[in-house]
């Protein structure tokens, strides 16, 4: 398989699109801020943020192959729609992993000043920069060319339009449990991700390595 670059791409992106979701899933359900707003859970439990943290960051990692690959397989029909939410997704995605490394300060902060010192210094931290290169294309970038892709891709007639529905319904559940700190919809929000992507990876890993490359029309 590693030897053959179809074969290999292929199930490269399939499980990219299965782990991907599943990292969101685990990264929230171990989150120690999940079930209250409170910051200070950083301070009480820093391993437990840190695996969260780290599994969140590889969540977006892993989605910007699986994204690359369903935009290689929209050709024709959805071709345009595909490319251009692909390219906003895909930098969006790099940017969103890497706000991640900022719960770390933040277990420092809590561990080592009061309360209201460390929220002020990540107050003042929020630069005009970081929230117009950085936040603002992260999550406008993830969420919109997530749902734009998962839209062409069942243009082209590759998947059924549950794939864009349960792609849009899993990111907004997942938002306004996480903005909300309700654990049940924030751990809602990724199961039907996983669902939904997973299903279209596995569709990945079991397609034949001619339909991959362009050479076989895909099933109706």
């Amino acid at each position: 398989m590693l030897a053959n670059p179809n074969t290999f791409r292929r199930v490269a992106a399939g499980v990219c699109l299965v782990l991907a979701p599943l990292c969101l899933l685990l990264g929230m359900a171990v989150d120690p801020t999940e079930s209250t707003d409170d910051f200070m859970s950083y301070a009480d439990s820093p391993m437990t943020a840190g695996v969260s943290s780290t599994l969140l960051h590889y969540a977006w990692v892993l989605w910007v192959p699986g994204v690359i690959s369903l935009v290689h397989l929209v050709r024709r029909r959805g071709a345009l729609l595909a490319n251009l939410a692909g390219a906003a997704a895909v930098l969006g995605l790099i940017n969103f992993s890497s706000l991640m490394i900022a719960d770390f300060f933040d277990i420092v902060l809590y561990q080592t000043l009061p309360r209201e010192q460390a929220e002020r210094i990540l107050m003042d931290a929020a630069q005009p920069a970081m929230i117009v290169g950085w936040q603002i294309p992260g999550m406008l970038g993830s969420f919109l060319g997530l749902i734009l892709v998962a839209v062409a891709y069942a243009r082209a007639g590759r998947a059924g339009w549950w794939f864009p529905a349960g792609v849009t319904a899993g990111i907004v559940v997942w938002l306004v449990g996480a903005n909300q700190w309700n654990m049940l919809l924030g751990l809602a929000g990724p199961v039907i991700l996983l669902i939904v992507y997973g299903t279209v990876g596995v569709s990945l890993i079991r397609m034949s390595d001619r339909e991959w490359a362009g050479e076989q029309a895909p099933a109706a």
